[in-house]
């Protein structure tokens, strides 16, 4: 073999290797059949050509290609290729996340549940996730607006009237501390004048609840009576004895009724003032003619002697 043919099959192997080498440099799986797809991004600041796109945490894919659309490149168009094994549905969402705390950023899928499923150059949903210092910047920002509304707030209140306000307060507080400090020497000195009356009424006390001890049996017995006579009551049918009471006056109200809406003789001679009146005229005749009879008893009775 000449050594023209051995440069140039070294040559030609030396390109072969170092296009393999870039390819692996770049994440490219040369051997592994891929699928492109796209997907649209307003920024994609932190992601180059190459990025990885993560599948679970496993790399399946790469960042092919980053293109500007628009002449103030409103958006970009990203050519993604994907290990054609992953099979993805029509809502599998493309996320941009921060890699790390340094803030590299890289690609993630999240694989829906829909039965349909992408194909070759269709579109994914893009979607960007905050990432740590973007998070804590979110944070931080309503917090600083707090704190400044807060600032804003103590330097109203802590102005020239507010403070004087606020010595008199004091002021009023010493005092009032001074009052009850008072209180409490006079309170002390109630309570060493009234000492003996004190342990008077603690040793009566002592003293009652004592005899409340000792006569525990004679009360528990009286307790125990009370219960008997209140048994004895129970069971003397006085329950019973309210009752037709109570049925006996129902009826006596019944015929006090009928006695006033002037029904039967009673209600009559109650009701009917003529009647009362001609009974009254007729028994003043009847003592008329027993007077009469009385006086002259021969002008009734005749005697006739046969």
């Amino acid at each position: 073999m000449k050594t023209e043919i051995k440069v140039g099959l070294v040559g030609f192997g030396i390109l072969i290797l170092l296009f393999f080498g870039i390819k692996f440099l770049k994440g490219i799986d040369v051997f592994n059949k891929a699928t492109t797809y796209y997907a649209y991004y307003d920024d994609v600041s932190g992601m180059v050509e190459s990025s990885y796109i993560y599948l679970n945490g496993m790399k399946v894919g790469y960042v092919k290609k980053i293109e500007p659309i628009g002449d103030r490149a409103e958006k970009f168009l990203l050519t993604l290729s994907i290990d054609s094994k992953i099979k993805m549905t029509k809502d599998t969402e493309l996320i941009f996340f921060s890699a790390d705390i340094l803030g590299s950023k890289a690609l993630k899928i999240e694989i829906g549940d829909s039965d349909e499923y992408l194909t070759s150059k269709d579109t994914l949903i893009g979607k960007v996730e905050l990432g740590m210092l973007e998070k804590l910047s979110s944070s931080i920002s309503p917090m600083a607006e707090n704190l400044d509304s807060i600032l804003y707030a103590t330097r109203n209140i802590l102005n020239y009237q507010t403070q004087n306000n606020l010595q008199k307060t004091f002021a009023n507080l010493e005092q009032t501390s001074e009052r009850l400090n008072s209180i409490s020497n006079q309170f002390d000195g109630l309570m060493a004048a009234e000492k003996s009356k004190i342990s008077k009424i603690i040793s009566n006390t002592e003293s009652i609840t004592s005899n409340l001890k000792n006569n525990n049996e004679e009360l528990t017995n009286i307790i125990g009576k009370i219960e008997q006579i209140t048994d004895t009551v129970a069971q003397a049918g006085i329950g019973q004895t309210l009752n037709q009471t109570a049925e006996t006056i129902e009826r006596l109200n019944t015929v006090l009724g009928v006695i006033e809406k002037g029904k039967g003789n009673i209600g009559l001679l109650i009701n009917d003032e003529g009647l009362y009146k001609n009974l009254d005229e007729s028994a003043k005749k009847l003592n008329d003619l027993i007077e009469d009879i009385k006086a002259n008893p021969k002008k009734y009775i005749n005697v006739s002697v046969f």
